[in-house]
């Protein structure tokens, strides 16, 4: 008999106070280059390899560690000193060592410099951002962060998932004197030197990207796995003492979040930790790129429903989202967290904000006046199912039920007709050969004819798979809801210029090729936008900004930046896929848009855990204009890449 083997995990943290020198880096002008001591590196690490022992019991970490001595070199045996040799030589036991399913974490913190390229780097750019090895100023390589990407790659190719922390600078040449940072103080160009070229001479660069994703920090483009950053790229990564101790202050807060947040007992993401970093540090942004919604440590991407800070105002509770955000009267919202949870029933909705009776006032001021969403209204809308007659009747009572604690509204099933037609408020259920069933809606819903891709819907019995329908039913619904937000928008022309252009001519883009999206604000007011992705799985997600609230813009400015396009794996070998890019663009008001994402529809039946809020009350103003603007991405498999060949406005 074959038992289950238990996934290992593997974690590499390496720590870098002291600096060797042998004099063997020179500036242009001849002069010789250190790197300055620092003090919190070898904390940093101690930090987290005994929280990685105590919370997930990771006993076998590899920590190659340089702390400070009286006597100058580390008492550390050579071959456990970070530098450029022993890291890959890390990198490569770990790749050899570590399958499919296990779980590795590398985290470095020490000086981060901005490098000239080497003849093997990335074409198109005046640096290459690196991670400075204790070796560095004796002529050995840095790590750049290209090459770092290479080697990650290599672990997510073999399903190895992976997480990255970085807490160190990248932006070389910009230093204060008022704190210890970790970039070199000074530093412009660096002449490369033989070690350099020869360090990736086996390191073969191919590109990469993700469904949606921004280009990333580093030069790593984090196709599957997490990277943590301590700070934004022209930004510099400190360190502070607490009772006598020097830290990172990033490193500090993340182990700061994570004693709060035991992941034992709670549920955290990596976007819920950099949200609560972020209050903790002052002058550095801590940034998360790549599978930021991923429990901490783990392998799971629970339901993102944010939640929203209300206000009690006489007998009532007010919630800062509206019609614009699809909420309709009888919408439910419950308390979070849910340890002791009272549920409140909207009875009024203006354009902005909702109301709802404060039947419950002293259970919600136990939970900090924050509520999530537990079951979207129809509103006056009918939810109509077509059910397969060979479902029989058992089915079409628990479908019934399950829809019911999930929506608040009329709901119809029943077996189609002869006269039964197309209907774009009508979703058909099929039982397949395999006592399945497959899920089809309205092509202008769904994107397609036929049947909804990627989704598997099973049961051991009637009840589960009711259960499962209604979680997809349930997950459309609001999907459509979302969809037709476009309609509350001004029809009128918008005060801004908005335009997504392939960085290659015709639209053709393969694998790792990039479409820049550039907003301009062509009014004489400010303007708030944000970015969200409708994705062929279903998902909503905010592609910009990354924090919670709008990016505003100036009159006359502009903002930009670069994303990709790809096709999710549960959906390779269809045909063309459909993701929207939408823009959403306010005068007069700031308002999050976070309480419309969904998860991809294949995994909407994970527990609904919800994410930590960044805890900003919302006040609203009555004026406020609104605008929508969707773009539709059509993506196709061609080959080994994905081709993007049609981009074009989405009518409303």
């Amino acid at each position: 008999m074959a038992f289950a083997v238990s996934p290992k995990r593997f974690a590499l943290l390496i720590g870098i106070d002291f600096y060797l020198n042998d004099g063997s880096r020179k500036s242009e002008t001849g002069g010789t280059l250190s790197l300055s001591d620092l003090q919190g590196c070898v904390n940093d690490v101690r930090g987290i390899e005994e929280f990685l022992r105590k919370e997930f019991q990771v006993d076998n970490s590899c920590v190659l560690t340089s702390p400070l001595t009286s006597s100058g070199l580390p008492t550390e045996a050579s071959d456990r000193w970070p530098t450029f040799d022993n890291i890959r030589r890390e990198f490569n036991t770990i790749s050899e060592q570590a399958s499919a399913g296990d779980m590795f974490f590398f985290h470095f913190s020490g000086h981060g410099a901005r490098l000239q390229p080497t003849s093997r780097s990335p074409p198109g750019r005046s640096t290459d951002p690196s991670l400075m090895t204790m070796d560095f100023c004796c002529g050995k390589p840095a790590v750049r962060g290209w090459q770092l990407n290479e080697w990650l790659k290599r672990l997510n190719e073999k399903k190895i998932r992976t997480v990255v922390i970085l807490d160190s600078c990248h932006s070389g040449g910009a230093w204060r004197t008022d704190g210890r940072f970790r970039t070199p103080e000074g530093w412009t160009n660096i002449p490369n030197l033989p070690a350099d070229e020869g360090a990736i001479l086996e390191t073969a660069v191919e590109s990469s990207s993700r469904d949606g994703e921004l280009e990333m920090s580093w030069s790593i483009n984090p196709d599957g796995f997490t990277l943590m950053a301590a700070c934004e790229s022209h930004e510099k990564a400190a360190e502070k003492t607490v009772n006598g101790r020097s830290y990172g202050a990033f490193t500090h807060g993340l182990l700061a979040c994570l004693k709060q947040n035991r992941p034992s007992e709670a549920v955290v993401t990596y976007r819920n930790l950099r949200d609560q970093i972020v209050k903790q540090v002052n002058g550095q942004t801590p940034r998360v790129y790549g599978r930021d919604r991923l429990v901490f440590f783990g392998d799971k991407e629970p339901i993102s429903a944010t939640p929203l800070v209300v206000r009690l105002d006489g007998g009532n509770i007010y919630l800062p989202i509206g019609k614009v955000h699809g909420v309709r009267e009888g919408s439910e919202f419950t308390t979070y967290p849910p340890t002791t949870h009272a549920t409140f029933s909207v009875d009024r909705v203006d354009d902005f904000e909702c109301r709802a009776p404060a039947f419950h006032a002293l259970t919600l001021q136990r939970h900090p006046y924050r509520v999530v969403p537990c079951r979207w209204s129809l509103g006056d809308e009918i939810l109509q199912v077509l059910a397969d007659p060979s479902l029989g009747g058992e089915f079409q009572q628990a479908l019934h039920a399950a829809l019911q604690g999930r929506i608040v509204g009329h709901i119809e099933i029943t077996e189609p007709s002869d006269s039964s037609g197309p209907d774009a408020a009508v979703f058909r259920l099929t039982k397949r050969d395999d006592g399945g069933i497959d899920l089809a809606g309205s092509p202008s819903l769904i994107g397609y004819e036929g049947p909804v891709r990627g989704l598997d819907l099973t049961g051991v019995n009637v009840a589960q798979l009711a259960t499962n329908s209604a979680v997809a039913l349930a997950h459309l619904t609001r999907f459509r809801q979302i969809l037709r937000l476009s309609g509350n928008a001004s029809q009128q022309l918008g005060p801004f210029e908005l335009t997504l252009k392939p960085k290659i001519s015709g639209g053709n883009l393969s694998g790792g090729q990039e479409i820049d999206f550039v907003f301009r604000n062509t009014t004489k007011s400010q303007l708030h936008f944000t970015v969200l992705v409708l994705s062929s799985g279903f998902h909503v997600k905010q592609l910009y900004p990354s924090q919670d609230f709008p990016e505003s813009l100036d009159p006359g400015h502009k903002v930009s930046f670069t994303f990709n396009i790809t096709i999710p794996d549960p959906l390779k070998g269809y045909g063309e896929q459909r993701d929207i890019i939408r823009a959403v663009v306010t005068k007069g008001m700031q308002l999050s848009w976070k309480s419309l994402e969904l998860p991809d529809i294949w995994i909407a039946d994970q527990p609904a855990h919800k994410r930590s809020s960044t805890g900003r009350d919302v006040h609203l103003r009555s004026e406020c204009s609104l605008w929508v603007n969707d773009n539709v991405i059509l993506t196709r498999k061609q080959g080994e890449g994905d081709k993007v060949y049609w981009m074009s406005h989405l009518d409303s």
